[in-house]
């Protein structure tokens, strides 16, 4: 919806939908006689949901913006209206469109218009600076961007003038919302508003996207510098969604908070299976926790799906505005912050069923949890039950390959329905990651309950997981590589107030002399913050555990340096 025209205020939406028997966000007693829809056509796409929506309960709220309420009557023609804008500029099915916009109905509308198109969204952190802008606009050859340049002060047009020219080259257009100054965003390149009026006949005669068309890309970590594009179509997202309905209870009458950007796997997840049950989704652009503790009173939320330190600080901030989380039933959760292991207790106490999740960009987040009747030890382990009925999960020997049996701790391999179409453009990694049976390569170890249930014990390798986001240290090694006088790199995690935090060391070229506050502030002005080390430690050479073959870095006694250098024990 364009952000000048807003519905009226909730009460007046559920006045309005009881009146009119749509259903509205009211609240129901017998919640295990309810699911969602069945979604089981191959072809089934974002727009014939929207339209099935909109013809069942015109008047229910699709989603809480803010506090601004948007009836499904309105999300759908608000949908065709930018999909309609978007044709007549250009846009065509295979196009590419990076949407570079925080929680919002502009950024879940532009998402559904490019797939009403066939326009393959590529979502993008709205933390990202230039280097990470321009390298995922270069790479997935977006021809479209959709920005907010006045958002909260963010200076996203500066940080796009920072980007070389020639990584905005497939640029064809760029869609601006919010308040907009009339000068292109990007030179040669054409910039229209995102609430310019739509031709109502601009969609004549355009085909509905299919259900096996591209939809949506993730960026996630891989085994290079560069971040992996993961890609997955409409109809495996819609299926997920129906699927995290039915697992974790989201049925008529319910609410569904979302605690993580829409550009994530983790968000986007949490906000399909508040869609495909047809119940409202509440977000903000800036998620904040002392208005998340609001909106859970506010809305009757009945489930919100979040990092742990995110659910610790609203029920820091419920407690100390006195607000009763009654309607919250479930709270699922991954553990991004060390130091809480408390969590689920505290929210126990609460009256709150916390269960542990797990997910990946590649399969989708949310793609298992524990299960809500299950004792609090077991709800507190990451993993769970695979959400599809017909997935599966194995785990393999690291060192023989050989399939293990239940119990027994090796990588996890996962099939399911919820599996990515691939890596963007990349084959070769594609291939590598899936086996010909279906089943993805997780890299997580851990160990099978069942052939459905599993419980996570660690990642393999030396990935980060900073502020709720899997980073390769890599790609941050490779950025200050390739500053003035660093001859190497390497970052490892710390913790650091109770939050993972990189640290990096760096060896100096001969004869250079580096400071610290250089680099950090090199990192600043080019990455997303949480990828800027909290601290750079200068070295003469890295620790190193000698064998036959190599001198292999020693990450677990740089682990510890960066942890004296924050100061001790975490």
């Amino acid at each position: 919806m364009a952000p000048e025209s807003r519905p009226q205020p909730l009460s007046a939406d559920r006045a309005a939908a009881a009146a009119a028997g749509g259903g509205g966000i009211a609240r129901h007693a017998d919640r295990n006689s309810l699911s969602p829809r069945a979604i089981a056509d191959r072809q089934m796409n974002f727009d014939t949901l929207l339209r099935r929506h909109e013809a069942e309960r015109p008047h229910a709220v699709g989603l809480i913006d803010g506090d601004q309420p948007v009836r499904y009557a309105e999300l759908q023609s608000e949908v065709h209206r930018v999909a309609g804008l978007l044709h007549a500029q250009g846009a065509r099915p295979g196009d590419r469109l990076a949407l570079w916009l925080p929680n919002c109905a502009a950024w879940l509308v532009t998402f559904m218009a490019c797939a009403r198109l066939g326009v393959t969204v590529v979502a993008m952190n709205t933390r990202f600076r230039s280097h990470e802008v321009g390298d995922l606009i270069s790479r997935s050859q977006a021809k479209w961007l959709v920005m907010w340049p006045a958002f909260k002060g963010l200076p996203f047009q500066q940080i796009l003038s920072d980007v070389a020219p020639d990584r905005l080259q497939s640029l064809r257009g760029v869609m601006i919302v919010g308040a907009w100054e009339g000068k292109p965003a990007v030179d040669g390149v054409a910039t229209f508003a995102f609430t310019r009026a739509g031709d109502a006949s601009a969609l004549d005669g355009v085909p509905q996207a299919a259900g096996d068309s591209y939809a949506l890309v993730y960026t996630t970590s891989g085994t290079t510098t560069q971040p992996k594009l993961v890609v997955h179509d409409q109809e495996t997202l819609i299926r997920h969604g129906e699927a995290v309905a039915r697992h974790f209870g989201i049925g008529e009458g319910d609410a569904v908070l979302l605690g993580a950007p829409f550009c994530g796997a983790f968000g986007f997840s949490s906000a399909l299976g508040a869609l495909a049950a047809g119940v409202p989704m509440v977000t903000s652009p800036v998620i904040d926790p002392d208005e998340c503790a609001r909106q859970i009173v506010r809305h009757e939320i009945t489930h919100t799906f979040a990092n742990n330190e995110l659910l610790d600080r609203i029920l820091d901030a419920a407690d100390a505005a006195g607000l009763p989380l009654a309607s919250l039933r479930i709270a699922g959760f991954a553990s991004f912050a060390p130091s809480l292991e408390g969590l689920p207790e505290r929210s126990e106490k609460a009256g709150i069923t916390l269960v542990g999740l797990y997910g990946s960009s590649e399969l989708q987040a949310l793609v298992a949890g524990q299960p809500a009747a299950a004792s609090l030890e077991q709800r507190q382990q990451p993993g769970g039950t695979l959400v599809a009925d017909d997935a599966r999960v194995r785990a393999r020997d690291v060192a023989s390959g050989e399939v293990l049996p239940h119990g027994e701790v090796g990588e996890l391999e996962i099939k399911s329905p919820s599996l990515m179409r691939g890596y963007l453009d990349n084959p070769e990694a594609t291939a590598q990651a899936v086996d010909d049976g279906g089943y993805f390569r997780t890299g997580d170890l851990g160990h099978t309950v069942s052939e459905r249930e599993f419980v996570f014990h660690a990642r393999r390798g030396d990935f980060l997981r900073l502020s709720g986001f899997l980073v390769n240290p890599r790609e941050i090694e490779a950025f200050i590589e390739a500053l003035e006088g660093v001859a190497s790199c390497q970052v490892v995690g710390a913790v650091k107030d109770g939050k993972s935090v990189p640290v990096a060391f760096v060896i100096p070229e001969l004869g250079e002399a580096l400071r610290e506050e250089e680099i950090i502030g090199s990192c600043s002005a080019q990455l997303a913050r949480f990828k800027v080390p909290v601290r750079v430690g200068v070295v003469d050479a890295f620790p190193v555990v000698e064998s036959a073959n190599s001198n292999k870095i020693q990450r677990s006694r740089l682990g510890e340096l960066a942890q004296a250098l924050l100061g001790g024990t975490p």
